[in-house]
């Protein structure tokens, strides 16, 4: 009667139907280099037909606009060209990273070289972003800190770069099994010789919980900004004094700086945010954060959030553009270096 048993079993595994195995595994795939005109690009095949022409077709538009620059360049002068490289980073867990690399020869001592990088959902084909990785405002804040970690170890970086460098929701990254990479291009924030500089950053990381307060904007802030309490800052709020901000901070006055606006003071711990207190009652009247307590926020976003704001290009500083708010008495104003790239500082006053 066993003997029996394990025959049928093994009869019954040897016949299964081939879609039914194919469906064990519905969104593997398989990649491949292509050639368009000398540019490189990847190609997949396997899983669903739909989906892997969407992102084949993402994909090759790029080499083709890649070839239709070089063509471009060289009628400009004929050494001057573009040259595309493609790799597949990751194609894993429904996931596919493939990364681009261009060099552009315009004359000079060298060229320059960017990444793009293409990131997609293996079950819809649709392509991913940072906001599709960190979610949330804390998991953005927790991205930034992880990238500024990453820096900071790495000896060919900038200094002035660690906590000042470029990100946005198509900031360029691939996955790998724990997380993500940040790729940044040369001068970046790092010299020409160095690269292509890259940060992993775990997705542990990036879901903790951060317990460093950040500016937490949701639809409820309004009504905060107006009590002047500082959205996301716990017990924080216009009127203070400098002991009463350093207990709630749980922190100490590290350093002092005279800038337009008067005297600021950064607390230990707190390099991101500067408090200006009034020389006359002493109280708390402006705070400036950096792009770390909002990261990867545009205007766009900031609008969909609070409402539409007031836009202009800054009297004060060259190519700086400007999204202020008035919420009773207190302003709320964010800057960018264009309306449509991530903020890179936010300025909160009550007068």
């Amino acid at each position: 009667m066993l003997a029996t048993i394990l025959i049928f079993s093994i009869t019954f595994v040897l016949f299964i139907p081939n879609n039914i195995v194919s469906a064990a595994k519905p969104h593997t795939v398989n990649t491949k280099i292509h050639t368009y005109k000398g540019q490189k690009y990847v190609q997949i095949t396997g899983g669903n037909q739909q989906v892997k022409d969407k992102i084949n077709k993402v994909l090759k538009i790029y080499a083709v606009k890649a070839s239709q620059e070089n063509v471009e360049l060289k009628k400009q002068q004929n050494y001057f060209y573009r040259q595309t490289t493609s790799e597949t980073k990751f194609n894993n867990n429904q996931r596919l990273s493939v990364v681009f690399k261009d060099y552009y020869y315009k004359g000079g001592v060298h060229g320059y070289e960017e990444a793009t990088t293409y990131n997609f959902d293996l079950k819809t084909g649709s392509q991913l972003f940072l906001n599709n990785v960190a979610k949330t405002n804390q998991q953005s804040v927790n991205l930034f800190d992880g990238i500024e970690s990453g820096l900071r170890v790495k000896k060919e970086v900038f200094d002035d770069k660690i906590r000042n460098f470029p990100l946005s929701k198509k900031s360029s990254f691939y996955y790998y099994n724990d997380g993500i990479v940040i790729i940044f291009d040369p001068y970046q924030v790092g010299p020409y010789v160095a690269g292509f500089i890259e940060v992993k950053v775990p997705y542990t990381r990036i879901q903790s919980n951060n317990t460093l307060p950040f500016l937490d904007l949701t639809k409820d802030s309004v009504k905060y900004l107006k009590q002047g309490k500082l959205p996301g800052f716990k017990e924080i709020s216009f009127g203070k004094t400098i002991k009463q901000v350093s207990d709630a901070l749980n922190s100490k006055v590290r350093e002092s700086y005279y800038e337009s606006g008067g005297l600021f003071w950064i607390f230990e711990g707190w390099n991101y945010a500067s408090f200006n207190f009034s020389e006359e009652s002493g109280r708390l009247a402006y705070v400036y954060l950096s792009a770390r307590a909002f990261p990867m926020k545009g205007f766009d976003d900031i609008e969909k959030i609070l409402g539409k704001g007031t836009r202009f290009e800054s009297t004060e500083y060259e190519g700086e553009f400007v999204l202020t708010y008035q919420f009773d008495n207190v302003y709320l104003e964010f800057t960018s270096e264009s309306p449509k790239e991530s903020v890179n500082a936010i300025k909160i006053s009550k007068r």
